[in-house]
C-alpha cells in the first residue's frame, strides 16, 4: 500500500513510518523539518520538505495518489498557540485544507492527527466521550476542532473518506523536552541533568497519558476500519502531574526537588478519555501502561 505520512520526521510520524514500512507499505515523507529530524527516518525514505500549508502539499498528494494520508503535521505548542494564534492557525487549519485538496484529487482516505484539547477541561474529571462538548482552552485545541470540522464537511462534499484520532498526551523515546504534551520528557531531561523538576501550577491538573507505540497502532487500525467517524485514543487514567514526578523520580532512584511556577493561560485542570468506541470499533485498547512505558525509558525493562 503507498501511504503519505505529513510530520513524519516528528515525534510520533517516524515512528509510523518504521511501523508502516515493517508492514511492507511504501511510505513517502511530507515534513518541512522545522521541528522534525531526518535522523529518525530510514534512509530510503521519500522525503519531500514541504510546509503542510503550501500548495505543493496538495498537488504532491494528488500526484503521489496514495490509498492512505496520515496527517500528523502540525503546530503542537499551547503556549505557541496563544503567543502566535495566526501561525497556530495557518500550520493547523489551513495546512489540513491543503491535505483534504490532496485527498479529494486523489482519492485518499485522511487519517487525521487530533487532540484531547479540543475539549478543554473534563467537567468533573469524569472521562470524556466523543460526544463530550467541545470547549477548548486554548488556540491550539481551537484550530484541531476547526481542522476536524472542514474534515467532517469534507466528506459531505466531496465524499473524502477519514478518520480522526483525538489523542491523549503522547509519550515515549525520542520525544523532545518541550512543551506541556512532553511534560515526562521535560522531566527526564532535568533529572540527567541534576535539575529540580519545573511545575506549573500547583502539579495536582491530571493528565492521560498514552504511549507512542499505542498511538502507531491506533494509526494502523484506522486504515481500514473507522471512516466518518472520530475516536479518543487514551487509557481512561488521569495522572497528576506531581504523581508523575513521584513515579520519575522513584523509576530514576535520584530526586532533585522540585520548582513550582505559575500556572499557564489555557491549561486544562483535568483531562482523561474514554477509549470505549476506539476498542469496539477499530479493535483498539491501549497495551502499555504508564508504570510499563515510564520503566522503558528510565532503562528498567
Amino acid at each position: 500500500m503507498r501511504v503519505v505520512v505529513t510530520g513524519g520526521a516528528g515525534f510520533i510520524g517516524s515512528r509510523l513510518v518504521r511501523a508502516l514500512l515493517e508492514r511492507g507499505d511504501e511510505a513517502i515523507v511530507i515534513d518541512d523539518l522545522s521541528t522534525g529530524n531526518v535522523g529518525r527516518l530510514p534512509a530510503a525514505v521519500d522525503l519531500h520538505r514541504i510546509h503542510a500549508e503550501d500548495a505543493a502539499t496538495a498537488k504532491l498528494i494528488a500526484e503521489i495518489r496514495p490509498q492512505v494520508v496520515f496527517h500528523l503535521a502540525a503546530q503542537v505548542g499551547m503556549g505557541t498557540s496563544i503567543r502566535c494564534p495566526a501561525e497556530d492557525g495557518r500550520s493547523n487549519v489551513i495546512g489540513t485544507l491543503r491535505v483534504l485538496e490532496g485527498c479529494r484529487e486523489a482519492g485518499s482516505k485522511l487519517v487525521f492527527s487530533s487532540t484531547s484539547g479540543v475539549y478543554g477541561d473534563a467537567a468533573g474529571g469524569r472521562p470524556l466521550r466523543e460526544a463530550s462538548p467541545k470547549k477548548p482552552s486554548a488556540p491550539y485545541g481551537l484550530s484541531k476542532w476547526v481542522a476536524e470540522q472542514y474534515i467532517e464537511h469534507a466528506g459531505k462534499w466531496w465524499g473524502t473518506p477519514h478518520t480522526i484520532l483525538r489523542y491523549a498526551n503522547v509519550y515515549g523515546p525520542g520525544q523532545a523536552a518541550r512543551g506541556e504534551g512532553g511534560v515526562v520528557a521535560c522531566f527526564m531531561e532535568r533529572i540527567a541533568s541534576g535539575q529540580p523538576l519545573v511545575i506549573h501550577g500547583d502539579g495536582e491538573q491530571s493528565r492521560d497519558f498514552v504511549h507512542v507505540d499505542d498511538v502507531v497502532k491506533a494509526n494502523i487500525a484506522a486504515i481500514a476500519e473507522g471512516d466518518g467517524e472520530a475516536f479518543n485514543i487514551g487509557t481512561g487514567i488521569a495522572t497528576s502531574i506531581n504523581g508523575l514526578a513521584d513515579r520519575c523520580e522513584r523509576l530514576a532512584a535520584a530526586s532533585y526537588g522540585r520548582l513550582y511556577e505559575p500556572g499557564r493561560s489555557g491549561d486544562a485542570r483535568s483531562s482523561r478519555l474514554s477509549s470505549r468506541k476506539a476498542a469496539a470499533v477499530l479493535g483498539w485498547k491501549p497495551a502499555i501502561s504508564l508504570e510499563e512505558g515510564l520503566s522503558r525509558l528510565f532503562g528498567r525493562k
